[in-house]
Order: C-alpha cells, then structure tokens, then sequence
C-alpha cells in the first residue's frame, strides 16, 4: 500500500512537472499565468458573472487569506459581464501578482468557464468558488494543509448560510477523514477542494450549455471515483449566500422535463459507478426525495399552475420508472412514500387532494389533561389544527424500541372539541419498567400523516406519581409516561 501511495504521487509530481513545461498559450482577454501559478497548491476558480456589488467581499476574502500567496492562485474567469465586474476584476488582478483573470464572451452558464479556469491551472488542487461567496481568513491554509497531510482527492469545508442561505448543517458537525458515500452525496454544491487529477484522468468537464444541475453530475462522479473524500468541520471555512436580486442563474425558471433530466443523469451516474448496488438505490431514493419530492410540498406546489403541475408529474413518474424500484418506496417517510407512489401512478389529481390534505396530517396533537389511576391512563388532546379527521390514533412507544401499541381516539363525549385515549391496565402491563413516548397518527381524506409527537401545555396539569405511572413532560415539552 505505502510502496503503491509513493509510485502514485511520483506519477503525479511527474504529470504536475510535464505541464509546467509546456509553453503557457495566452489568449487575447487574459492576464496570463500568475506569479504563483507553478508554486501553487491549489487554484481557486471563480466563474464570474454580473456578479457586483458581491464580488469586491469575496475578492477581499482572498486578498486576506493566511496561507503565503506563493502557495494558491485565483484563476477568475470573466464569462462577458456587462456590469463593472470586469474591471474589478482587472483592478485586483493589478494589485495582487497571484491573481489571474481571463475575459470570455458570455457563454450563459457557468459551465465554461469553470472548464476554462480548471485548464488554465496547473496546482495539484481545484478549488472551486461562487463570486457572490466568501472564506474564512484560514480557509485555504486549513484547507491545503488538511489535504496534502491525509491524501485527500475531494475535501468538504464546513459551508455556513449567509443572507438567509440555508446548508445541510448535519453534514458539518465533526470533522470526517473519510466520510459516508451516501451522507456525502447530499451536498452536490460545487464549493470544494478537488484533486486536479482526478478531474483529468476521468474526463471530469462541466456540460457547457444551459443545464441544470450540471455541479451536481461533477460532484457526484468525483464523490464515487475518489480513493479518499473528507469533511473539514473545525473551523467556517465557506460562507454561502442567497442574492435577493433575482440575478441568480438558478433563479430562472426551471423547466419540468430539463430539471428531472439532470436528476436522471446524476441518478445514471450512481447507478454506474457505486459498486454496491443497494447502497446506490438508497443513493437515488435520497437524490429523488430531496430533488423531485419536495416539489409537492403544499405551499410550493399551490404556486403551480396546472399545467405545469401535470408537467412535473409526466417527468417524474418517468424518473421513477427508471430508477426507483417499487418496494424501496417503503424507505421513504409515510408524506413522501404516499407523494411517490400518486407520481407512479402520474395520478395529479390524488397529489392535488394530498397537498391540500398536508395541514390536517401535520396536525399537532397537544395534551389537555392526564388522568391516571388503577393501572391506567386517560389522555386527553386537542388538535392544531383541527379538522375532518377520518381516523386519529394514539400510538405508544417504549423508549429505545421495543413494544409498540395503537389506539383509537375517540371524540371528547363532554363535547369539549378535544380527543380521548384510554390505556387500559392490560396494555399498560406490557410497559412495565419502562418509559413510554406518545404520539398520534392522523387520517384525513385518505392519506396517512407521520406520527406526531404530543406536546404538553403549560397550563396542562401532569398527574404525581400514582399507581405506578407518572406522567411528564420531557426537556422538550413531549408527553411521555413513567412506569419505573
């Protein structure tokens, strides 16, 4: 393995070596190789757009980075700004001798110039930029230091939202050496550090014409064809915003059948390069949930005109006869597995009927009154909202698996608008020595909703220690009963 790792990176200082000969080919528009183009460990590449007033925080952020400018270039690539990026561009480039700035006619898309700008770049590593972002002061130094001591091919730094962004923070709290494939595939953002090599010796481009997802399909390829991919979480290293201009790329509309085809692509690329081919299913299942369900969530699906409703739908049922078999729907939450299986069916009116039925499935069941006595309970809840519920259960839940029991819940008979449950002694036998968490599941207009943790009021009064049982309110304002 160690005589294998050092033939490896011989062949790589050997490539790194051959290219750095090669007489440098300088185009009309570009500054031409920086001063640290040949002694740089990783070049930043920034495919730039129409891209102030932002551009001036991220250039500042690379201006003031710790690690010595011998060691990293900025490679930005002007793809035909009409606004005065160009010239900010120039201005630093002029000031900062490791800054390099090509100037390209508008090419649409940010696929081009990212190809650009990993061409002209010679650095063992690619880091790849948005221009309306910016770093952390020790990004880079973090970032190459990390890389080149644990043999990285794809390192992940610790993304934070900016201007309202949301990131999939769960992906960032602790620092990975060699993390999960399929956690990892949920984030498909092109912020990362890149083995050059990797993207050369597989072919690794950007599609250059308007497609969506097009840094997902990269991501994905260099997740599955990497020997090592790592999360850096020790520091905030990428600061990732929303621009609120409308000046977005992604904010243009996004055409139903172009959208799935991209999430088809990267569902093919998984599909071909995962060798473990149940761990790819999942893989597809998360990328569908996350990239196709989620359209149907009420308030984005209400937005909808019906036309493009039916659209998304003919798309996906085409998705998901491709690369979702049937009986892995059952991984899905019971919104998204009940959504799934009305879009197999390209059945638009059932997912019409479900959206509108979501608020009533989401209802939050809260506890008015806990009774308990001779080995027995009575809860009482009302629901948030409530509404023409077909069926609402009590389900009880040992805590930390175990038994698992369902109940009816009946209309309050005191006409009070709130929901009995009754426990009875025998099933409460069965939980003896144990803590019991409490949920209800509700039913409306067919479809099932997940079921929903009851939430104690304040004004609530918990029952002491009797016969046995004790009700409580856990940290979390979450109704659980004590039989210890």
């Amino acid at each position: 393995m160690i005589v294998r790792d050092r033939i490896a990176a011989f062949q790589r200082h050997m490539k790194r070596v051959a290219a750095k000969r090669k007489a440098p080919q300088v185009s009309p528009g570009d500054s031409g190789p920086s001063a640290s183009a040949e002694s740089a460990r990783v070049s930043v590449v920034i495919p730039v757009f129409n891209a102030m007033p932002f551009l001036a925080e991220m250039l500042d952020s690379l201006q003031t980075q710790e690690l010595d400018p011998r060691l990293f270039e900025v490679i930005a690539v002007d793809d035909g700004s009409t606004d005065a990026s160009g010239k900010l561009l120039d201005d630093y480039a002029s000031k900062n001798s490791h800054f390099r700035v090509i100037h390209q006619s508008n090419s649409g898309w940010p696929g081009k110039p990212r190809n650009v700008g990993t061409a002209a770049s010679v650095a063992p590593y690619v880091f790849f930029c948005d221009a309306d972002d910016r770093l952390g002061p020790e990004t880079l130094r973090r970032m190459v230091d990390y890389a080149f001591e644990n043999d990285v091919d794809v390192l992940v730094p610790k993304l934070v939202g900016a201007n309202g962004r949301r990131v999939e923070a769960s992906l960032f709290k602790v620092t990975e050496a060699d993390v999960d494939r399929r956690k990892i595939l949920g984030t498909l953002s092109l912020q990362k550090m890149i083995r050059r090599e990797l993207l050369e010796s597989h072919g690794i481009k950007f599609h250059e014409d308007k497609v969506r997802l097009e840094d997902g399909m990269v991501m994905a390829r260099c997740y599955l064809l990497a020997n090592r991919v790592s999360v850096l979480a020790d520091y905030d290293y990428y600061f990732i915003r929303t621009r609120d201009d409308g000046s977005n790329i992604s904010s243009e509309r996004t055409v139903p059948e172009g959208y799935t085809w991209s999430v088809g692509e990267i569902a093919r690329i998984i599909k071909e390069n995962e060798p473990d081919s149940g761990l790819g299913d999942l893989m597809i299942l998360d990328l569908y949930r996350r990239k196709c369900l989620r359209i149907y969530d009420p308030a984005r699906f209400g937005r909808l005109g019906r036309s493009i409703r039916s659209r998304w739908v003919q798309a996906h049922a085409d998705l998901v006869e491709r690369f979702v078999p049937r009986g892995l729907e059952s991984e899905l939450s019971p919104i998204s597995r009940q959504r799934s299986q009305l879009v197999r069916m390209r059945d638009l009116a059932g997912l019409e009927r479900l959206a509108d039925s979501e608020h009533l499935l989401r209802a939050v069941p809260r506890s008015a009154s806990v009774s308990v006595g001779r080995r027995s309970a009575v809860l009482n809840f009302r629901m948030e909202p409530d509404g023409s519920f077909e069926e609402l259960s009590l389900l009880l839940r040992s805590r930390g698996g175990g038994n698992e029991d369902r109940l009816p819940l009946e209309p309050d008979p005191q006409g009070s608008g709130g929901y009995l449950g009754v426990v009875p002694e025998a099933l409460l036998g069965d939980y003896t020595g144990k803590i019991v968490d409490c949920f209800v599941e509700a039913t409306a207009n067919g479809f099932t909703g997940p079921p929903q943790r009851v939430l104690v009021n304040g004004a609530t009064a918990l029952p002491v220690q009797g016969d046995g049982i004790k009700g409580y309110a856990t940290v979390h304002g979450n109704l659980s009963l004590d039989l210890r």
